[in-house]
């Protein structure tokens, strides 16, 4: 999905008309962190009426671009964490924006992967090292939660799409049972690129990204994207009709979703208990 659909067609829904009313300046990184100050200077300097950021490095970019333009984050697993904001409530300042939580969620990754997988006794963590907030938050709570089940966890940084490629298959090398993916978007090659060769080596799969499921990865849970979009669409609106960023709460999501793709299960021979399958928000045939 493209996340700056929902943001849009909300923004249109709220009575806001593209190129008349308001214009999108897009700043897009592609995988290279060292482009974001510079980037996010050059929308400061605009200068815009309020910044959009969406991943982490983008966040910590744009917050020390600009402390007096709003700004409006998303996809953010821990705000508080990541410096970006000292509290979920009327923190002050000229930041808002949308978290998943997904350090909250975390845990119930790794018990979904067992209810596929009863006979797991071992996984690979792989996370994004260029979000360092994560190892204190996301990371640890996976860790946390494998320990409580009884399962090892072997931790597997990842910067590049190359590293991608080489911690799934040291996975496999290892022979762990499965693998939990902790938010990976920002740095994979494609959507399917981690499916594709979790298949190759037929190891079951749980992703923090719903777009990688979408593209071939066995099961997702976390928090509802296309929802958190739209939520930072109403707080753009809220700040240009005169509310104070600071004044602001942080959203936070309330739907988070179960997907199991059992077309990605067929490929790795593994049957989904019917029992998981029940608990799903969403099953892709």
């Amino acid at each position: 999905m493209n996340y700056a659909r929902p943001f849009l067609d909300e923004l249109s829904e709220l009575g806001y008309v593209r190129d008349r009313d308001f214009v999108v300046e897009f700043k897009i990184a592609e995988n290279v962190a060292a482009r974001l100050p510079a980037m996010a200077a050059e929308l400061v300097a605009l200068p815009v009426d309020v910044l959009i950021a969406e991943a982490n490095l983008a966040q910590i970019a744009a917050r020390d671009a600009t402390k007096s333009i709003p700004i409006v984050f998303t996809l953010s697993n821990d705000p508080v964490a990541a410096g970006l904001v000292t509290r979920l409530s009327r923190q002050g300042g000229n930041i808002t924006g949308v978290t998943t939580l997904s350090a909250a969620l975390t845990g119930k990754r790794v018990q979904y992967l067992t209810e596929a997988v009863p006979t797991l006794t071992r996984i690979g963590i792989i996370w994004n090292a260029n979000i360092p907030s994560m190892r204190t938050t996301t990371l640890k709570a996976t860790q946390d939660a494998a320990e409580t089940l009884g399962v090892g966890a072997d931790v597997f940084d990842t910067h590049n799409p190359d590293e991608l490629d080489a911690a799934v298959e040291a996975i496999a090398r290892q022979r762990l049972d499965g693998l939990v993916m902790l938010t990976g978007l920002s740095i994979v090659r494609e959507d399917q690129q981690v499916p594709e060769l979790a298949a190759k080596y037929r190891l079951p799969q749980i992703f923090s990204d719903v777009e990688i499921v979408r593209a071939g990865g066995l099961l997702y849970f976390g928090s509802n994207y296309k929802l958190m979009y739209q939520k930072a669409a109403r707080l753009v609106d809220k700040i240009l009709k005169g509310s104070d960023p600071g004044d602001l709460p942080i959203e936070q999501p309330t739907e988070p979703g179960l997907i199991v793709n059992l077309a990605a299960a067929r490929r790795i021979g593994l049957a989904i208990p019917e029992s998981l399958i029940a608990q799903a928000t969403e099953v892709i045939p």
